[in-house]
């Protein structure tokens, strides 16, 4: 096996696990590995990692971003990039939106503090500054972030996470413990953002999903509305979705509309053209009432309306196409 179909081996492998391991879903994040000095091999954008193929893994060159083909490299190539410029010994990249890292980027902080010292992440976590998705400006700062941290993984603000290490079994290992040296953090925060009942989920009806987990009816209780804390949100539900009284008239003539919505005493009603697409919906409203209460917690701001616009519109027009493909 070539050096080439080896790495593009490992990326797929890595992607199916992150999957398995709850880390990553559907298209969302993005996974390289370093050929050597001068490539490294990386998905393509809007790809579902359980069915991703070797020629859904692109070649990237690191001096001009180029590649060959017509499928288009994951547009946060530049961030893996950052990765292999400003850290020699990184042969593996995984961008993620786990929940628990993702609750913790809305909260506006700088530095996250665990209250143990983790093996691949040390004691604290440096959280860089919010720059729109595939942007210039998040590469730039995640490599600021990426120049000052000691440790295998940076939060992005309102976005996820990112982990390296030296292989693919050590960038894993970094996720994973950011992950769960998150989990403990929330914990200390607000008890409500971390539920028993995560994803607690029935089909109603061919394409709406009712989400019946604690975090969603706690926020019903806490909140007027859900507001964009997180990228995903704002690019796959859109500005907010309203909090309605316990009324199935009203819940059932906005499913009608359409129109996802939460509940108080219910929950969350995930109404999209698919089944799958709601499925979707319904995990970003769950992870979004946690970054809410975790942004509370520290006064974080939800995105910028115009930003959340921009989000929505790109993502209309160009990665919704790729995720039906």
């Amino acid at each position: 096996m070539t050096e080439e179909r080896q790495a593009k081996q490992l990326v797929i492998q890595a992607g199916k696990a992150l999957s398995q391991a709850g880390l990553i879903a559907r298209t969302w994040g993005n996974v390289s590995c370093r050929l050597d000095g001068e490539r490294f091999a990386i998905t393509a954008s809007g790809r579902n990692y359980m069915n991703l193929m070797e020629e859904e893994v692109i070649l990237v060159n690191m001096e001009d971003m180029g590649y060959e083909g017509s499928v288009k490299p994951s547009s946060e190539k530049r961030i893996h990039r950052a990765v292999y410029q400003l850290k020699q010994a990184a042969g593996f990249v995984i961008h993620t939106h786990q929940d628990n890292a993702s609750a913790v980027s809305a909260m506006g902080v700088d530095v996250v503090t665990f209250e143990q010292e983790q093996p691949l992440l040390g004691k604290t976590v440096l959280c860089a500054e919010y720059g729109l998705p595939g942007t210039k400006k998040l590469c730039a700062n995640t490599a600021r972030a990426l120049e000052r941290s000691q440790g295998r993984a940076v939060i992005l603000k309102h976005h996820g996470a990112l982990c390296f290490g030296k292989d693919y079994e050590e960038a894993f290992q970094a996720a994973y413990q950011l992950e769960t040296a998150c989990g403990h953090y929330l914990k200390t925060i607000d008890r409500r953002i971390l539920c028993e009942n995560k994803s607690d989920i029935k089909q109603q009806g061919s394409h709406v999903i009712w989400n019946r987990s604690q975090v969603l009816l706690d926020f019903a209780e806490a909140f007027q509305e859900m507001k964009p804390y997180l990228d995903d949100f704002a690019q796959i539900i859109g500005l907010k979705t309203r909090v309605l009284p316990k009324n199935r008239q009203a819940a059932e003539a906005a499913a009608r509309r359409g129109e996802s919505v939460i509940v108080k005493g219910v929950g969350g009603f995930c109404v999209a053209d698919t089944l799958e697409d709601a499925k979707a919906i319904s995990m970003i409203m769950e992870k979004n009432a946690m970054a809410s209460f975790a942004a509370r917690a520290a006064a974080g701001k939800p995105i910028k309306p115009w930003e959340c616009f921009l989000m929505r519109q790109n993502y209309v027009k160009n990665y919704a196409k790729l995720a039906h493909a």
